[in-house]
């Protein structure tokens, strides 16, 4: 199965019991080292700057093939886990890469990959009527809900919003990734059961949730759910990108649905003891 990945690498700072790291990610990274590792091919179409181009290293020295279009600065975040709980979580938006173009689909069609997962890290980074000239060149398309609901205020603290037109934008999906508080904000819904029913009742094929006790699958006809293990705070960063690469990856090799979802629950678990991407253990 061949993956392509389009979203910003990431300068993440991450604040954990008040001591900062800074780390080389974004959801792309996460998505595709861990897509690779687990035997699908993965291609990231990215944006940074060209000085922090040699960051990312890794994605090549993890077989991942890469695509540095030109941006006057990067993306850098800072994250806060102010509790335990690993859903607690403050963004801040420090400086942001250019967003994408309807330009940048020309890499899409020459890859030719079996699924464009649209993986943005804040909300115009990807601007969502761009999903519609997108669509018809995807064979599959999924997105990350992280990119149309978290919006950076001008202070750059990020904030949750719903997004006008989510149904015509949704129904373009063949997935949808969520966790619990982007699918409280799209539906009200706080069991993960029937919030995952509900945000597919938008219109995606299917719709990945990931919330604080695992992982949430429905299809329009099976809910499937599995349990996270052990994990810590300073291996949360990239948790919903391990689940979905790691989902996708399951069903490129034949899984049911219920397979899919324990073995992202799996992999993703394993991700979590520690920073940086899955590992390949």
């Amino acid at each position: 199965m061949k993956i392509l990945f389009l979203g910003h690498v990431c300068v993440d700072k991450n604040v954990v019991r008040g001591e900062t790291e800074t780390l080389y990610g974004g959801g792309v990274m996460h998505g595709a080292i861990t897509a690779q590792r687990l035997g699908a091919q993965a291609i990231v179409v990215t944006r940074c700057a060209e000085a922090d181009r040699g960051h990312f290293q890794h994605l090549a020295d993890s077989g991942v093939q890469t695509v540095f279009l030109p941006s006057a600065e990067s993306t850098s975040i800072r994250n806060v886990y102010p509790s335990e709980n690993p859903d607690d979580r403050e963004s801040f938006l420090i400086s942001r890469a250019e967003p994408f173009c309807a330009a940048d689909f020309d890499q899409v069609e020459a890859w030719q990959p079996d699924l464009v997962h649209v993986n943005p890290l804040w909300f115009g980074e990807f601007p969502p009527e761009l999903l519609a000239g997108l669509r018809p060149r995807a064979r599959q398309l999924a997105a990350d809900a992280q990119g149309f609901l978290r919006v950076p205020q001008p202070d750059g603290r990020m904030t949750h919003q719903d997004f006008a037109g989510k149904r015509a934008v949704l129904g373009m999906l063949d997935l949808f990734k969520v966790d619990a508080r982007e699918a409280l904000l799209l539906t009200g819904e706080t069991d993960p059961g029937q919030a995952a029913r509900a945000v597919h009742a938008l219109g995606p094929k299917l719709v990945l949730l990931t919330h604080q006790g695992g992982v949430c699958a429905f299809d329009g006809a099976q809910i499937c759910h599995s349990p996270f293990t052990a994990f810590t705070l300073e291996g949360r960063t990239g948790r919903g990108d391990t689940c979905t690469a790691s989902f996708l990856a399951g069903r490129g090799r034949g899984m049911s649905l219920p397979e899919a979802t324990a073995f992202a629950a799996d992999i993703t678990s394993r991700k979590m003891r520690y920073r940086g991407a899955y590992r390949g253990d």
